[in-house]
């Protein structure tokens, strides 16, 4: 989990030109792994510190004096000479992160600064703490006046003292926070422990603050330009239901900031032009806009499907705000939770790493190229995969090699990406399933390049003919930013 959530930290820096460093205690070292883990981290990581104990670790800590004794003599500002021990505590390590976190920006000279600690258990000193906390910093710079501030802080209190648990929680806690900070987009809070709470979500749907997200089928509600998702309030979302707008009909799917976020199937006003089609809008939206979709996307279709019990045939109904499906024969109750078919895609290239082989499907517009996929097989591991599909649709043998990159929510209808590089020997001729393919070939990075400065939705047949149209002597069209098949594609090209 924390992987993927600094993955997105990591691209929001690099897309910006940004830098940040760390320094962390309760979480030991697992924020500063967790960026570094992902490809071209060293591009915006400036290293940083791993500090378990404030009186030992003045060296670590910059080897600051100054900022060494105002750690370790936290001044009482708020009086709390009546609070317990543990919350002192918890204060104090608001302080630690705050000054830390404005310390090795400042001293770092990056453009951000992450600072953590607290306690993960399963031991506390003080005793009075029975579960595991994390305060959570961070200090911009602002690139105008070169004045650093703290820009987010949090306390993130956890239900238990699972040591490893908690140190996931409270790194994945301190990547959402940087990432929002960064980008002000803190993406999609979940918030699995309200599904259960079906008096909460009942009380959230009328609440005047909730919004909705409009699904019909493939398509999703958008703004008239395409790039945003259109996301309304209860008084306006109603009208594309022909029943009241309830829990009975409603999947919660969490908060952005803080707010409450809903999705529904429309049965009513399906002809409206705002309806289009999630897979070829979803890449121009923004991050938190992007995972709204996909996620109500996949719900919904996952819903729809599940109207009856595999198992004995009953009728079903969802449950856990709309992510459990339970049949309704008592002899039976089965449950069903959504599922997502593994898909690998991959970037295969000549072992001298000089092409790429990209492939049309007939279902795309002309000249539009993109990287292989198939899907994973039973009892078939992802690299396996990759090598059967890609000999099945091109004919090609890759080297042993294989090597995993990162993945993808793909709910058309219910897929997840798992993307690999592979190489092969490009001299070898093509074969290619002229069911799944129309053509195959490999492209130069100049080809390709060139191709990467078309804009827009080329997707749809209508967006890649005015492209070519525009530019006759364009040999390929390649997917949009912010598809993985596209991420593919330029990491290769950054590769010269």
């Amino acid at each position: 989990m924390s992987s993927r959530a600094f993955r997105y930290v990591v691209e929001a820096l690099r897309q910006r030109g940004k830098t940040v460093t760390t320094v962390e205690s309760t979480t030991g070292g697992l924020i500063s792994s967790s960026i570094m883990k992902v490809d071209g981290a060293s591009a915006v990581y400036y290293g940083g510190s791993v500090a378990y104990n404030t009186r030992r670790c003045k060296p670590v800590l910059l080897n600051d004096a100054e900022l060494h004794e105002s750690l370790i003599n936290t001044p009482d500002t708020d009086n709390s000479s009546t609070l317990s021990e543990g919350e002192r505590y918890k204060r104090s390590k608001l302080h630690w992160t705050e000054k830390n976190a404005l310390a090795f920006c400042k001293t770092m000279g990056t453009d951000f600064a992450v600072a953590e600690g607290g306690a993960a258990g399963p031991t506390f000193r003080p005793k009075d703490l029975v579960a595991g906390f994390s305060a959570i910093a961070i200090a911009a710079r602002d690139p105008v006046t070169d004045r650093v501030e703290i820009v987010a802080r949090s306390l993130i209190e956890s239900s238990h003292a699972d040591r490893e648990k908690n140190m996931e929680l409270f790194a994945s806690s301190a990547a959402r926070e940087l990432l929002g900070a960064v980008t002000k987009d803190t993406g999609l809070d979940r918030r699995v422990e309200l599904r259960t709470d079906s008096e909460k979500l009942d009380a959230l749907v009328d609440d005047e603050q909730s919004r909705f997200v409009v699904v019909n089928n493939s398509n999703t509600l958008f703004e008239s330009t395409g790039t945003a998702l259109s996301i309304l309030p209860k008084s306006e979302a109603k009208q594309f239901l022909t029943e009241p707008l309830d829990m009975s009909n409603c999947t919660f799917l969490g908060f952005t900031k803080d707010t409450p976020l809903f999705a529904f199937q429309a049965t009513e006003n399906l002809s409206d032009p705002n309806f289009m089609d999630t897979r070829t809008q979803n890449p121009f939206l923004d991050f938190t806009e992007n995972q709204v979709a996909l996620t109500a996307t996949a719900l919904m279709n996952w819903q729809r499907a599940t109207k009856f019990c595999s198992k004995c045939g009953s009728a079903t109904k969802l449950t856990q705000g709309g992510h459990c499906s339970v049949c309704t024969d008592d002899s039976c109750k089965t449950m069903t939770f959504p599922r997502n078919d593994p898909a690998v895609i991959v970037a295969v290239t000549s072992r001298c790493n000089s092409k790429i082989l990209l492939a049309r499907s007939p279902r795309h517009p002309e000249k539009m190229f993109t990287t292989l996929a198939g899907f994973v097989e039973a009892g078939e591991t992802f690299e396996d995969a990759v090598k059967r599909e890609v000999y099945e649709e091109s004919g090609m043998w890759v080297d042993d090699d294989v090597k995993y990159l990162k993945s993808q929510p793909w709910p058309f209808p219910q897929s997840s990406m798992i993307a690999f590089r592979a190489r092969c020997d490009s001299s070898a001729p093509l074969n290619l399933d002229e069911e799944e393919l129309v053509e195959a070939r490999w492209f130069t990075r100049e080809e390709v390049r060139r191709a990467c400065k078309v804009e827009g939705p080329v997707m749809r047949p209508e967006v890649a003919a005015a492209a070519l149209e525009k530019d006759p002597s364009l040999t390929l069209l390649v997917p949009p930013k912010r598809v993985v098949a596209r991420e593919l594609i330029e990491k290769w090209l950054s590769e010269e």
